[in-house]
C-alpha cells in the first residue's frame, strides 16, 4: 500500500499585493523549529514528496509557493514578479506566522533565494542548508542555457532543446522560447513546455526519463523561468556579490560533484574570496543536483538533522 502523504495542519493564502496571493502550508510540529523551505526554478513550486528531508517531530516546516508557482495566485504571473518580490513575500511570510527567527533550506535556485533573503535580514536566520546553489552570474547562466556550456556535454539533448534555433547569442533563443510558450495553439505551447523540462531534466539528473508532464504547473514553471533569466534573474548577481558579507548565520551548501545544472567549479569560483567561516561548501561525491539522486538526498537530510541539534 501507498505511504500516506503528511497533512498540512495549517493552510491559507496570503495576499502580498499586486493581485498575487501565496500559497502556504504547515506541517510538522506546530510548537517545532520553524523551518522555512525555499523551492527551486524559479517557479516550481512545493511538493509534499519533500517533506521526507524533514523530521516533522522536530521541526514546522512552512512550504511557500513563489509568485506565480505551485498552488499560488494567479498560476504563472509574471507581473509584479521580481527578485525584490520574492524577498519581500519571504519577510511578509514570517511576520505573517509571528516568529521572530526561523531556519531555512533550499535547493537550486531556492538557495540562492536563502543566501540573499539570509543577507538582506541577517537577524532573522539561525542556520540554513542549501543544495544545488544555483549562480546566476553569466557564466552560470551561459553555462546552463548557451551553447558553450553544457550544450557540449549533451549534445543531443540541447539539439532538442534548441529545436531549430542555432542561436550565435542566448537571446536569440530565449525570444523563440517566449514566443512558443505564449502561442494560441496548445500543441506549441506544450511542446515548447516538454522541451525546456526536459533539458533541465537531462542535467539535474541524467538518465532519468521524463514522464508525463503536468502542463498547467510545468508551462508556468517553463514560463518563470524562461522570464527570470531573459532578465538577468533581476540582478541576483550583483546583489549576492555586495551582500553576501553580512550573512550572520552558519550556512551550509552542499553540491553534486555530477551537478551539471550548476558545475562545483562555478560555485567554487564564485565563493573563492569571499565565503566566510560561517559558510561550509562540501561537495557530494557522484552526486547530481536532483534530489531524487540518493547520494544527494541523504546528504542534505542528514545536514538538516543535524541543523535541528543547534
Amino acid at each position: 500500500m501507498p505511504i500516506a502523504q503528511p497533512k498540512a495542519f495549517h493552510r491559507t493564502w496570503i495576499d502580498v499585493g499586486g493581485g498575487h496571493q501565496l500559497h502556504v502550508a504547515l506541517y510538522g510540529n506546530p510548537k517545532g523549529i520553524p523551518l522555512l523551505y525555499l523551492h527551486g526554478g524559479p517557479g516550481a513550486g512545493c511538493s509534499v514528496e519533500e517533506l521526507k528531508l524533514f523530521d516533522l517531530s522536530i521541526y514546522q516546516v512552512i512550504f511557500v509557493d513563489q509568485r506565480g508557482a505551485g498552488r499560488s495566485r494567479p498560476r504563472g504571473e509574471l507581473k509584479h514578479n521580481n527578485l525584490s518580490n520574492l524577498l519581500a513575500d519571504i519577510e511578509r511570510v514570517r511576520c505573517w506566522l509571528n516568529v521572530p527567527q526561523w531556519m531555512l533550506a533550499g535547493g537550486s535556485f531556492g538557495a540562492t533565494l536563502a543566501l540573499l533573503y539570509s543577507a538582506y535580514y541577517p537577524n532573522r536566520v539561525i542556520s540554513q542548508v542549501l543544495w544545488g546553489l544555483f549562480v546566476p552570474s553569466p557564466a552560470g547562466i551561459e553555462w546552463l542555457y548557451g551553447n558553450r556550456g553544457a550544450a557540449r556535454l549533451f549534445k543531443e539533448e540541447y539539439r532538442a532543446f534548441a529545436y531549430g534555433v542555432q542561436p550565435q547569442e542566448l537571446t536569440a533563443l530565449l525570444t523563440s522560447y517566449r514566443s512558443r510558450l505564449e502561442d494560441e495553439c496548445q500543441d506549441v505551447r506544450y511542446s515548447a513546455t516538454e522541451r525546456w523540462i526536459s533539458w533541465e531534466m537531462a542535467l539535474a539528473y541524467p538518465g532519468c526519463m521524463l514522464g508525463e508532464i503536468n502542463s498547467p504547473f510545468s508551462q508556468s514553471l517553463a514560463s518563470i523561468e524562461l522570464y527570470y533569466v531573459a532578465n538577468d534573474y533581476f540582478g541576483a548577481f550583483e546583489k549576492l556579490i555586495v551582500q553576501l558579507p553580512l550573512i550572520q548565520c552558519q550556512t551550509r551548501v552542499l553540491q553534486g560533484e555530477m551537478d551539471w545544472v550548476c558545475p562545483f567549479k562555478v560555485l567554487q569560483n564564485f565563493f573563492k574570496g569571499r565565503a566566510s567561516q560561517l559558510i561550509e561548501v562540501t561537495e557530494i561525491k557522484g552526486g547530481y543536483h536532483a534530489l531524487a539522486d540518493v547520494k544527494m538526498a541523504r546528504a542534505v537530510m542528514d545536514a538538516i538533522r543535524e541543523m535541528a541539534k543547534q
